[in-house]
C-alpha cells in the first residue's frame, strides 16, 4: 500500500499526470514544434519547409540532391520568404501558405540557399548537388 506524504504533492503529482496526457491527447492540443533536422537526402524530390513554427528558419537546413531533382519549397509560416540561390537565377518568393516546386539544374557543387527577407535573422541553408 502507497503513503502519502502530503496532499499537496499527490494534488501536484496527479496535475503533472493528468496535465501531460492530456496536452498530448486532447482534440485542442497545440502541436510542438521541434528543431528543424539538419539533413535531408533525396532522390527525386524533397520538401523544405520555410518557417516551421513562425521561426526564421528552413527545415531541414542542409540538403543534398542530384542535378534534375525537385525541391518543394513550402510556407508554413505567417509571413512571406524566398528561397533563394544568389547568382543561380532561383529567387522564389511564397506566401504564407504556399508551395512551390523548384527543379535543381545546377552543376554539382555546395551552394547557400536563403531567405533574403530574413537572412541577417540566420534564416539560410545549405543545398549539395551531387
Amino acid at each position: 500500500m502507497l503513503r502519502m506524504r502530503s496532499p499537496a504533492v499527490a494534488l501536484v503529482g496527479l496535475m503533472v499526470l493528468f496535465g501531460t496526457t492530456s496536452a498530448a491527447c486532447g482534440k485542442n492540443s497545440t502541436p510542438s514544434v521541434s528543431s528543424p533536422s539538419s539533413q535531408a537526402t533525396t532522390s527525386g524530390s524533397v520538401t523544405l519547409e520555410q518557417g516551421p513554427g513562425d521561426a526564421l528558419v528552413f527545415s531541414p537546413t542542409n540538403l543534398t540532391v542530384k542535378q534534375g531533382d525537385t525541391i518543394t519549397v513550402q510556407n508554413v509560416s505567417s509571413m512571406p520568404h524566398t528561397f533563394t540561390i544568389s547568382s543561380k537565377g532561383i529567387d522564389v518568393v511564397n506566401q504564407p501558405g504556399q508551395t512551390t516546386n523548384v527543379t535543381i539544374d545546377l552543376p554539382p557543387g555546395t551552394y547557400e540557399f536563403i531567405c533574403r527577407f530574413h537572412v541577417s535573422s540566420g534564416m539560410k541553408g545549405t543545398l549539395v548537388v551531387q
